[in-house]
């Protein structure tokens, strides 16, 4: 199940990452992979790659469902009248075997038969509450349902950093060994997208107005993407007679008023260009024209966007709570503090450290790299394991 729309970004390209590699092992393993969706603009997508998805929407019915699994006496009503939804009954007729949710899905809870793999990305409900937009209006407690849950329900767990495994295993009784972590990997966009030099990148930087140099931060426009921090940092940098220009893209969710409201309260209109969303295709060309990646998000422990610069070589300045992620290829900050960061940026314009970190940054995607085959390797060995089990079960 490919089921996050191509506007959150991240959580988009890295399920479509697993994707492609789940392609590649299914032919290499004599296994058959489905791919449902329930966007059309992703089904088109998929084409491009080659891979022929399934859309599959979430009807009244389904929505019903996953209403009443929120109430626990629907349990039993299911249990007593074997149940199963209309998203389930879809894919039985299909002849799944197994269910991978490529995100962290709700969809798992209108299962009934059918057993499933669930992605975790991270658990930051629990790391930073205070953030309305995994607190509000029961998200959190949705989010501890979903995550309990599916976590303690699915035959595997992947995660993308061995944190997570920790976390994971202490919050909510996970057993370690149903739990695989597979680090992120750059877009697909971005790693196939060459070097610039056809003058591709000067077509994207023109068709935004843009001349190299500037700092980048992709991210929607969320509370938690830490955007006030950033422009609170140019603001003093420019007290201290330093103009740094930003370069900010994503889809608007529920944030950007109160940045533009920032931008405006310091007085850097005229240093903050705001794309907002933008094609994957362009990423690569945005990435190549920045001085750096500068990600002050809270949410982590891993993010998408510092592998994407490491793998067109682009600096990055990253938060210090995240190091296990950057290692020594990111400049690091206290992402709580202003005064930080505009350090931080100030030392990335020292003679010879832009070079030292894109040396850095090659080989720590290199080791991540690395682990991320490990992972799919310990996925394919879990996978095996459980296709012998599900053949002994009848249909």
């Amino acid at each position: 199940m490919l089921e996050q729309a191509l506007e959150v970004g991240g959580g988009f390209q890295q399920p479509l990452n697993d994707v492609l590699w789940l392609r590649d092992w299914a032919a290499k393993s004599g296994n058959e992979v489905v791919v449902y969706s329930p966007y059309p603009k992703t089904r088109e997508i998929l084409k491009e790659f080659g891979i022929e998805a399934r859309l599959l929407k979430f009807g009244v019915l389904d929505q019903a469902f996953l209403f009443l699994k929120y109430c626990k006496p629907f349990d039993l009503l299911q249990i007593g009248l074997e149940l199963k939804s209309p998203f389930e009954r879809a894919l039985v007729r299909d002849g799944i075997d197994i269910v991978h949710f490529t995100s962290t899905s709700k969809r798992h809870l209108l299962l009934y038969q059918l057993p499933f793999i669930i992605t975790i990305f991270d658990g930051c409900h629990r790391d930073a509450p205070e953030f309305p937009e995994v607190r509000a209006f029961g998200e959190f407690e949705r989010r501890e349902i979903l995550f309990g849950l599916g976590s303690t329900k699915a035959v595997l767990v992947l995660v993308n950093a061995p944190e997570l495994v920790e976390d994971l295993s202490r919050r909510y009784a996970v057993e370690r060994s149903r739990m695989v972590p597979i680090p992120f990997s750059p877009s697909v966009y971005v790693t196939s997208s060459g070097d610039g030099a056809d003058d591709g990148d000067d077509a994207v930087l023109e068709k935004y107005g843009l001349e190299r140099g500037y700092l980048f931060y992709p991210a929607q426009f969320w509370p938690h993407k830490n955007h006030f921090t950033l422009l609170a940092a140019l603001a003093k940098l420019r007290e201290q007679g330093r103009t740094e220009r930003l370069v900010l893209c994503g889809s608007n969710r529920s944030g950007r008023q109160k940045i533009d409201a920032a931008i405006a309260a310091y007085a850097l209109a005229g240093q903050v260009s705001i794309l907002g969303f933008v094609e994957s295709s362009e990423l690569a060309a945005l990435y190549r024209g920045a001085a750096a990646l500068v990600m002050p998000s809270y949410f982590g422990p891993t993010n998408l966007p510092p592998l994407e610069a490491w793998a067109v070589g682009t600096p990055v300045i990253y938060p210090e709570a995240f190091k296990a992620q950057a290692g020594d290829a990111a400049i690091l900050f206290d992402y709580d503090d202003p005064e930080s960061l505009a350090g931080a940026i100030t030392s990335l314009r020292t003679d010879g450290t832009a070079q030292r970190l894109r040396e850095a940054g090659k080989r720590r995607l290199q080791q991540l790299a690395g682990e991320t085959e490990l992972g799919r390797q310990d996925f394919a060995r879990q996978m095996d394991r459980l296709k012998h089990r599900l053949a002994l079960m009848p249909r």
